[in-house]
């Protein structure tokens, strides 16, 4: 066997090499691309949904304040602001 002739092998064992793993590297980055994609997509809805939530919590507060108001006295709402607004 001549010099030129393993030299080719060994040049082309080296490019399978080197295929092989360019190959296996893209695979890799797409699999970690769609999965960081579908976490990010995963964090966005539990995110909306808890903003939901809380939206939901804070009307049923303000309902709840309201009913209150509405039930009490002129003069006890009054006295309240008085004394919400004066000590603070």
């Amino acid at each position: 066997m001549s010099i030129e002739l393993i030299l080719g092998f060994i040049a082309a064992a080296v490019a399978a090499i080197t295929a092989a793993f360019g190959l296996g590297h893209s695979r890799g980055k797409n699999k970690a691309e769609q999965a960081a994609t579908e976490r990010e997509n995963k964090q966005e809805i539990e995110a909306s949904q808890a903003a939901s939530r809380r939206q939901g919590e804070i009307t049923k507060e303000a309902s709840d304040v309201q009913d209150n108001i509405t039930r009490m006295p002129d003069r006890a709402v009054d006295d309240e602001l008085r004394n919400d607004w004066l000590n603070k």
